[in-house]
């Protein structure tokens, strides 16, 4: 299975979260919560780290670090690593506390940042637990709006600077109780969250740091993570690439063959990661398993006809730049 994929450089912005193993809870008590807290405060010490807001639930908890030394990996180590012995030496337990490795995603902090913010603060919201962020105890909210004074570890002048209010605190609080905007709802709804959240321009560039061997190594991130191609420009790709129609290309005709359309199925699922409802409207399949048939046949003929291979070298190149 491919590693997940990590991108670390100097001043990187993260969302960083964690869930417990089982969706079990990770923090059983209060005093479970300031163990995680004075990991949190240790770290920013022995690491440089600069964690700016937080948030923890019972089964998982949300961060938001700057890492101005690239350090993601060894600060989140210590943090994770030591909470666990120390949880489990509490409860009497041994073995993981988590599902896996903690989920990073880097944030244009051009962009992103504020966002992100609200997004972590309003998860116990989200969660019906109490009716405004800031009245959550156990997240970073409260300091941001006013209601205490936050703890020397903990950065919140960055995040509350980009509020355009006289009065910042006052400001955020407003801005903290609002829903969520669309694109930010829509990408962490997501069932796998792409590890950049960027424009294109963004993604682009740590994308393209990587060489060949890191690419393999964590394909399956990669490839949710890059600028995907939508249906629309595949199919025209594949059209003119074949010298049809994209009608003739998406044409289904009963008991005859069409590879040109197969190959755009292809094309859609394995490059463009297209749903199989989207290819299904869009090529007239009646069934999801048609589609499937489809791709696996190409698939199979990949390492068996030079013909086919070729054409998709082709096509994969054209349609990924």
């Amino acid at each position: 299975m491919p590693r997940p994929l990590r991108i670390e450089f100097q001043d990187a912005w993260y969302h960083v979260m964690n869930r417990g193993a089982g969706y079990k809870d990770i923090f059983k008590t209060e005093k479970h919560r300031l163990m995680f807290l004075d990991l949190l405060a240790e770290a920013t010490s022995l690491f440089g780290i600069r964690i700016h807001a937080y948030c923890l639930m019972n089964n998982h908890y949300h961060l938001l670090i700057n890492t101005p030394r690239a350090n993601l990996s060894r600060a989140m180590r210590h943090i994770n690593g030591l909470y666990t012995q120390r949880f489990n030496r509490s409860v009497k337990r041994d073995g993981p506390l988590f599902r896996g490795r903690y989920k990073a995603i880097v944030v244009d902090k051009n962009g992103y940042l504020l966002q992100v913010s609200r997004y972590i603060h309003r998860n116990p919201v989200a969660a019906k637990i109490c009716a405004a962020p800031q009245n959550y105890k156990w997240s970073s909210c409260r300091y941001y709006c006013g209601g205490a004074n936050n703890p020397t570890w903990l950065r919140i002048n960055e995040i509350l600077s980009m509020q355009s209010s006289k009065n910042k605190q006052e400001g955020y609080k407003k801005y903290v109780n609002e829903e969520l905007d669309k694109p930010t709802a829509v990408f962490f709804k997501k069932e796998n969250i792409s590890t950049i959240l960027g424009d294109k321009s963004f993604k682009a560039n740590l994308l393209n740091r990587m060489d060949n061997e890191e690419v393999e190594a964590h394909k399956t991130d990669y490839n949710r993570t890059r600028e995907l191609p939508t249906i629309a420009e595949i199919n025209t790709i594949c059209s003119r690439y074949f010298k049809i129609t994209e009608k003739e290309l998406c044409l289904g005709v009963r008991g005859k063959a069409n590879d040109y359309r197969k190959i755009g199925m292809y094309a859609c699922r394995i490059w463009g990661m297209v749903t199989l409802r989207e290819i299904a409207e869009q090529y007239g399949c009646r069934s999801h398993g048609n589609i499937t048939h489809a791709v696996n046949d190409i698939k199979r003929r990949i390492g068996k006809d030079k013909k086919v291979m070729l054409i998709l070298k082709d096509l994969e190149r054209k349609i990924i730049e």
